[in-house]
Protein backbone atom coordinates (compact mmCIF):
# COMPACT_ATOMS: atom_id res chain seq x y z
CA UNK A 1 0.00 0.00 0.00
CA UNK A 2 1.27 3.53 -0.74
CA UNK A 3 2.30 5.79 2.21
CA UNK A 4 0.66 8.80 0.54
CA UNK A 5 -3.07 9.39 1.00
CA UNK A 6 -5.13 10.09 -2.05
CA UNK A 7 -7.40 13.13 -2.22
CA UNK A 8 -10.45 10.87 -1.81
CA UNK A 9 -9.00 9.39 1.38
CA UNK A 10 -8.25 12.86 2.76
CA UNK A 11 -11.80 14.05 2.01
CA UNK A 12 -13.24 10.94 3.64
CA UNK A 13 -11.07 11.45 6.73
CA UNK A 14 -12.10 15.09 7.15
CA UNK A 15 -15.80 14.38 6.68
CA UNK A 16 -15.64 11.52 9.21
CA UNK A 17 -14.00 13.78 11.81
CA UNK A 18 -16.65 16.45 11.27
CA UNK A 19 -19.45 13.86 11.62
CA UNK A 20 -17.98 12.53 14.88
CA UNK A 21 -17.59 16.06 16.25
CA UNK A 22 -21.25 16.84 15.49
CA UNK A 23 -22.40 13.55 17.04
CA UNK A 24 -20.31 14.19 20.20
CA UNK A 25 -21.96 17.59 20.59
CA UNK A 26 -25.37 15.84 20.64
CA UNK A 27 -24.76 12.56 22.45
CA UNK A 28 -21.36 13.10 24.06
CA UNK A 29 -18.41 10.79 23.41
CA UNK A 30 -19.28 7.10 23.70
CA UNK A 31 -15.69 5.97 24.31
CA UNK A 32 -12.76 7.73 25.96
CA UNK A 33 -10.76 7.02 22.80
CA UNK A 34 -12.44 6.70 19.38
CA UNK A 35 -10.86 5.05 16.38
CA UNK A 36 -11.60 6.09 12.82
CA UNK A 37 -10.86 3.39 10.24
CA UNK A 38 -9.56 4.71 6.96
CA UNK A 39 -8.69 1.32 5.58
CA UNK A 40 -7.27 -1.93 6.82
CA UNK A 41 -3.76 -0.55 7.14
CA UNK A 42 -4.40 2.85 8.73
CA UNK A 43 -6.24 4.22 11.75
CA UNK A 44 -6.52 7.67 13.34
CA UNK A 45 -7.22 7.94 17.07
CA UNK A 46 -8.99 11.03 18.37
CA UNK A 47 -9.18 11.82 22.10
CA UNK A 48 -12.22 13.98 22.93
CA UNK A 49 -10.70 14.94 26.32
CA UNK A 50 -7.66 16.62 24.83
CA UNK A 51 -7.77 20.41 24.65
CA UNK A 52 -6.92 21.91 21.30
CA UNK A 53 -5.22 25.31 21.24
CA UNK A 54 -5.23 27.47 18.13
CA UNK A 55 -1.77 28.18 16.77
CA UNK A 56 -0.90 30.43 13.83
CA UNK A 57 2.33 29.16 12.26
CA UNK A 58 2.63 32.41 10.31
CA UNK A 59 2.78 34.44 13.54
CA UNK A 60 4.28 32.44 16.40
CA UNK A 61 4.39 34.04 19.85
CA UNK A 62 7.97 35.04 20.55
CA UNK A 63 7.19 37.00 23.72
CA UNK A 64 5.24 35.39 26.56
CA UNK A 65 2.12 36.84 28.15
CA UNK A 66 4.05 37.61 31.33
CA UNK A 67 6.66 39.54 29.33
CA UNK A 68 3.92 41.43 27.47
CA UNK A 69 2.41 42.34 30.84
CA UNK A 70 5.81 43.56 32.05
CA UNK A 71 6.25 45.67 28.91
CA UNK A 72 2.81 47.16 29.50
CA UNK A 73 3.76 48.17 33.05
CA UNK A 74 7.05 49.60 31.80
CA UNK A 75 5.38 51.77 29.16
CA UNK A 76 2.61 52.84 31.52
CA UNK A 77 5.37 54.59 33.44
CA UNK A 78 6.77 56.01 30.19
CA UNK A 79 3.32 57.39 29.28
CA UNK A 80 3.08 59.25 32.59
CA UNK A 81 6.57 60.73 32.25
CA UNK A 82 6.08 61.69 28.62
CA UNK A 83 2.70 63.28 29.38
CA UNK A 84 4.35 65.52 31.99
CA UNK A 85 7.30 66.48 29.77
CA UNK A 86 5.17 67.09 26.67
CA UNK A 87 2.79 69.26 28.70
CA UNK A 88 5.71 71.45 29.73
CA UNK A 89 7.08 71.55 26.18
CA UNK A 90 3.77 72.50 24.54
CA UNK A 91 2.63 74.69 27.47
CA UNK A 92 -0.73 72.94 27.53
CA UNK A 93 -2.35 70.03 29.33
CA UNK A 94 -1.55 66.78 27.53
CA UNK A 95 -3.13 63.39 28.17
CA UNK A 96 -1.21 60.29 27.03
CA UNK A 97 -2.61 56.79 27.52
CA UNK A 98 -1.22 53.37 26.65
CA UNK A 99 -3.73 51.65 24.36
CA UNK A 100 -2.18 48.25 23.64
CA UNK A 101 0.92 46.05 23.63
CA UNK A 102 0.54 43.37 20.96
CA UNK A 103 2.53 40.89 18.87
CA UNK A 104 2.18 40.89 15.10
CA UNK A 105 4.26 40.63 11.97
CA UNK A 106 6.18 43.61 10.67
CA UNK A 107 4.11 43.50 7.48
CA UNK A 108 0.89 43.87 9.47
CA UNK A 109 2.37 46.82 11.31
CA UNK A 110 3.27 48.58 8.04
CA UNK A 111 -0.22 48.02 6.65
CA UNK A 112 -1.74 49.76 9.68
CA UNK A 113 0.22 53.00 9.14
CA UNK A 114 -0.85 56.06 7.13
CA UNK A 115 1.33 57.20 4.25
CA UNK A 116 2.91 59.74 4.58
CA UNK A 117 3.71 59.80 8.29
CA UNK A 118 6.59 60.54 10.64
CA UNK A 119 8.51 57.26 10.42
CA UNK A 120 11.70 57.18 12.50
CA UNK A 121 14.28 54.40 12.78
CA UNK A 122 15.56 54.11 16.35
CA UNK A 123 18.59 52.24 17.68
CA UNK A 124 18.54 50.78 21.21
CA UNK A 125 22.23 50.75 22.09
CA UNK A 126 23.75 48.29 23.14
CA UNK A 127 21.01 45.99 21.74
CA UNK A 128 21.46 44.82 18.16
CA UNK A 129 19.00 45.91 15.49
CA UNK A 130 16.60 48.83 15.17
CA UNK A 131 13.13 49.76 16.37
CA UNK A 132 10.56 52.14 14.87
CA UNK A 133 8.97 55.26 16.34
CA UNK A 134 5.96 56.41 14.31
CA UNK A 135 3.95 59.57 14.99
CA UNK A 136 0.67 59.91 13.10
CA UNK A 137 0.09 63.05 10.95
CA UNK A 138 -3.08 63.71 12.97
CA UNK A 139 -0.75 64.44 15.90
CA UNK A 140 2.33 65.83 14.13
CA UNK A 141 0.71 68.83 12.45
CA UNK A 142 -1.25 70.07 15.53
CA UNK A 143 2.02 69.91 17.51
CA UNK A 144 3.79 71.95 14.83
CA UNK A 145 0.90 74.44 14.77
CA UNK A 146 1.03 74.78 18.56
CA UNK A 147 4.80 75.32 18.65
CA UNK A 148 4.58 77.95 15.89
CA UNK A 149 2.10 80.02 17.89
CA UNK A 150 -1.20 78.51 16.77
CA UNK A 151 -3.94 76.87 18.81
CA UNK A 152 -2.86 73.33 17.97
CA UNK A 153 -6.11 72.68 16.14
CA UNK A 154 -6.56 69.41 14.20
CA UNK A 155 -5.26 69.70 10.64
CA UNK A 156 -6.66 67.27 8.09
CA UNK A 157 -3.86 66.93 5.56
CA UNK A 158 -1.91 64.09 3.96
CA UNK A 159 1.08 66.05 2.71
CA UNK A 160 4.68 65.31 3.62
CA UNK A 161 6.50 67.39 6.20
CA UNK A 162 8.90 70.10 5.12
CA UNK A 163 12.48 70.28 6.36
CA UNK A 164 11.55 72.95 8.90
CA UNK A 165 8.62 70.88 10.19
CA UNK A 166 10.87 67.83 10.53
CA UNK A 167 13.29 69.92 12.58
CA UNK A 168 10.46 70.99 14.91
CA UNK A 169 9.20 67.41 15.31
CA UNK A 170 12.75 66.28 16.16
CA UNK A 171 12.42 68.19 19.44
CA UNK A 172 9.39 66.06 20.34
CA UNK A 173 11.21 62.89 19.27
CA UNK A 174 14.12 63.79 21.56
CA UNK A 175 11.69 64.03 24.49
CA UNK A 176 10.24 60.61 23.60
CA UNK A 177 13.70 59.03 23.44
CA UNK A 178 14.79 60.59 26.74
CA UNK A 179 11.71 59.28 28.56
CA UNK A 180 12.11 55.86 26.92
CA UNK A 181 15.68 55.73 28.22
CA UNK A 182 14.52 56.57 31.73
CA UNK A 183 11.90 53.81 31.63
CA UNK A 184 14.10 51.12 30.03
CA UNK A 185 17.08 51.73 32.30
CA UNK A 186 15.33 49.56 34.86
CA UNK A 187 15.95 46.62 32.51
CA UNK A 188 19.13 47.71 30.69
CA UNK A 189 20.95 50.28 32.89
CA UNK A 190 23.24 51.55 30.11
CA UNK A 191 20.64 51.66 27.32
CA UNK A 192 20.61 54.63 24.96
CA UNK A 193 17.92 55.45 22.38
CA UNK A 194 19.14 57.23 19.28
CA UNK A 195 17.33 58.34 16.14
CA UNK A 196 19.12 57.03 13.06
CA UNK A 197 16.97 58.25 10.16
CA UNK A 198 13.54 59.79 9.53
CA UNK A 199 11.33 59.17 6.51
CA UNK A 200 7.91 60.34 5.35
CA UNK A 201 6.95 56.91 4.00
CA UNK A 202 6.99 53.72 6.11
CA UNK A 203 7.79 51.59 3.05
CA UNK A 204 11.12 53.18 2.14
CA UNK A 205 13.20 51.62 4.92
CA UNK A 206 13.11 47.87 5.62
CA UNK A 207 13.83 47.34 9.31
CA UNK A 208 13.15 43.57 9.33
CA UNK A 209 11.46 41.11 6.99
CA UNK A 210 7.71 41.36 6.48
CA UNK A 211 7.12 38.06 8.31
CA UNK A 212 9.28 38.87 11.35
CA UNK A 213 7.42 39.08 14.67
CA UNK A 214 7.41 42.48 16.36
CA UNK A 215 6.01 43.95 19.57
CA UNK A 216 3.81 46.96 18.83
CA UNK A 217 3.21 49.49 21.63
CA UNK A 218 0.50 52.04 20.84
CA UNK A 219 -0.22 55.31 22.68
CA UNK A 220 -2.97 57.86 22.22
CA UNK A 221 -2.01 61.51 22.73
CA UNK A 222 -4.62 64.24 23.35
CA UNK A 223 -4.25 67.97 23.87
CA UNK A 224 -6.94 70.54 23.22
CA UNK A 225 -9.07 69.31 20.33
CA UNK A 226 -6.23 67.36 18.71
CA UNK A 227 -5.53 63.66 19.14
CA UNK A 228 -3.36 61.08 17.44
CA UNK A 229 -1.35 57.90 17.83
CA UNK A 230 2.28 57.19 18.59
CA UNK A 231 3.52 53.68 17.77
CA UNK A 232 6.71 52.05 19.01
CA UNK A 233 7.56 48.88 17.08
CA UNK A 234 10.33 46.66 18.48
CA UNK A 235 11.32 43.47 16.62
CA UNK A 236 11.37 40.32 18.75
CA UNK A 237 14.94 39.72 17.53
CA UNK A 238 16.03 42.91 19.30
CA UNK A 239 14.34 41.86 22.56
CA UNK A 240 15.58 38.25 22.63
CA UNK A 241 18.83 38.94 24.58
CA UNK A 242 16.90 40.66 27.41
CA UNK A 243 13.64 38.66 27.50
CA UNK A 244 14.69 37.01 30.76
CA UNK A 245 15.17 40.44 32.35
CA UNK A 246 11.81 41.65 31.05
CA UNK A 247 10.17 38.69 32.77
CA UNK A 248 11.77 39.57 36.11
CA UNK A 249 9.59 41.10 38.80
CA UNK A 250 12.44 42.83 40.68
CA UNK A 251 12.56 45.93 38.52
CA UNK A 252 8.76 46.17 38.52
CA UNK A 253 8.76 46.35 42.33
CA UNK A 254 11.43 49.02 42.20
CA UNK A 255 9.26 51.06 39.86
CA UNK A 256 6.38 51.27 42.31
CA UNK A 257 8.68 52.41 45.13
CA UNK A 258 10.28 55.18 43.09
CA UNK A 259 7.23 56.47 41.32
CA UNK A 260 6.32 59.21 43.80
CA UNK A 261 9.79 60.75 43.81
CA UNK A 262 10.01 60.71 40.02
CA UNK A 263 6.65 62.42 39.64
CA UNK A 264 7.70 65.04 42.18
CA UNK A 265 10.76 65.87 40.09
CA UNK A 266 8.62 66.20 36.98
CA UNK A 267 6.17 68.49 38.75
CA UNK A 268 9.07 70.56 40.06
CA UNK A 269 10.41 71.02 36.53
CA UNK A 270 6.99 72.30 35.41
CA UNK A 271 6.68 74.92 38.17
CA UNK A 272 10.36 75.95 38.29
CA UNK A 273 9.73 78.99 36.02
CA UNK A 274 6.89 80.40 38.14
CA UNK A 275 7.80 83.73 39.77
CA UNK A 276 7.27 84.14 43.54
CA UNK A 277 7.84 87.06 45.90
CA UNK A 278 10.95 86.95 48.13
CA UNK A 279 11.74 89.65 50.68
CA UNK A 280 14.02 90.06 53.68
CA UNK A 281 12.76 91.63 56.87
CA UNK A 282 15.42 93.85 58.43
CA UNK A 283 13.20 94.83 61.33
CA UNK A 284 9.76 96.07 62.41
CA UNK A 285 8.78 99.34 64.04
CA UNK A 286 5.50 100.93 65.05
CA UNK A 287 5.25 104.72 64.81
CA UNK A 288 2.59 107.38 64.79
CA UNK A 289 1.30 108.42 61.38
CA UNK A 290 2.23 112.04 62.03
CA UNK A 291 5.87 111.16 62.64
CA UNK A 292 5.96 109.07 59.47
CA UNK A 293 4.56 112.00 57.46
CA UNK A 294 7.25 114.29 58.92
CA UNK A 295 10.12 112.01 57.84
CA UNK A 296 12.67 113.69 55.58
CA UNK A 297 15.71 112.58 53.63
CA UNK A 298 18.59 111.89 55.99
CA UNK A 299 16.45 111.05 59.03
CA UNK A 300 17.58 108.00 60.99
CA UNK A 301 15.14 105.23 61.99
CA UNK A 302 16.35 103.06 64.84
CA UNK A 303 15.01 99.47 64.69
CA UNK A 304 14.58 97.31 67.80
CA UNK A 305 16.42 94.35 66.28
CA UNK A 306 20.13 94.07 67.12
CA UNK A 307 22.61 93.98 64.25
CA UNK A 308 23.92 90.52 65.17
CA UNK A 309 20.47 88.93 65.08
CA UNK A 310 19.51 86.79 62.02
CA UNK A 311 17.32 88.32 59.34
CA UNK A 312 13.99 86.74 58.38
CA UNK A 313 13.60 85.69 54.71
CA UNK A 314 10.02 85.29 53.44
CA UNK A 315 8.74 83.43 50.37
CA UNK A 316 5.21 84.55 49.36
CA UNK A 317 4.75 86.08 52.83
CA UNK A 318 5.76 82.84 54.60
CA UNK A 319 8.89 82.68 56.75
CA UNK A 320 11.21 80.07 55.18
CA UNK A 321 14.84 80.99 56.03
CA UNK A 322 17.10 82.93 58.40
CA UNK A 323 20.14 84.76 57.10
CA UNK A 324 22.95 87.26 57.67
CA UNK A 325 23.27 90.65 56.02
CA UNK A 326 26.36 91.26 53.90
CA UNK A 327 27.77 92.52 50.61
CA UNK A 328 28.29 90.55 47.38
CA UNK A 329 30.40 92.51 44.95
CA UNK A 330 28.85 95.97 44.82
CA UNK A 331 25.42 94.84 45.98
CA UNK A 332 23.88 94.22 49.37
CA UNK A 333 23.05 90.55 49.98
CA UNK A 334 21.74 88.06 52.50
CA UNK A 335 23.51 84.79 53.22
CA UNK A 336 21.10 82.00 54.15
CA UNK A 337 22.17 80.35 57.39
CA UNK A 338 19.16 78.25 58.37
CA UNK A 339 16.21 76.55 56.62
CA UNK A 340 13.07 76.22 58.70
CA UNK A 341 11.57 72.73 59.13
CA UNK A 342 8.09 71.56 60.11
CA UNK A 343 9.24 71.27 63.73
CA UNK A 344 10.32 74.92 63.67
CA UNK A 345 6.89 75.99 62.43
CA UNK A 346 5.30 74.05 65.30
CA UNK A 347 7.46 75.86 67.85
CA UNK A 348 6.78 79.26 66.28
CA UNK A 349 3.03 78.69 66.41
Amino acid sequence: MSDILSQEEIDALMSTIEDIGEQDDIDGPSDPMQTIDIDAGRALKVSPNRRVALYDFRRPDRVSKEQIRSLRNLHDKFARNFSSDLSGFLRTITDISLLSVDQMTYGEFLMSLPDPTSFNIISMIPLQGNAVLEINPSLVFPIIDKLLGGQGSPLFTTREMTSLEKYIVDNVINIVLKDLEDAWKQIVPNIRFKKEVSENSPHIVQVVSQTEVVVLITFEVRFGEASGMINICIPALVLEPILSKINSQDWMMGTSHGRIGENSLQMLSLVSDIKVTLFVEVGQLQAQLGKIIDLEEGDLIVLPKKSDRPLSVYINNKLKYYGEAGIYGSKKAVKLTYILTEDDYTELS
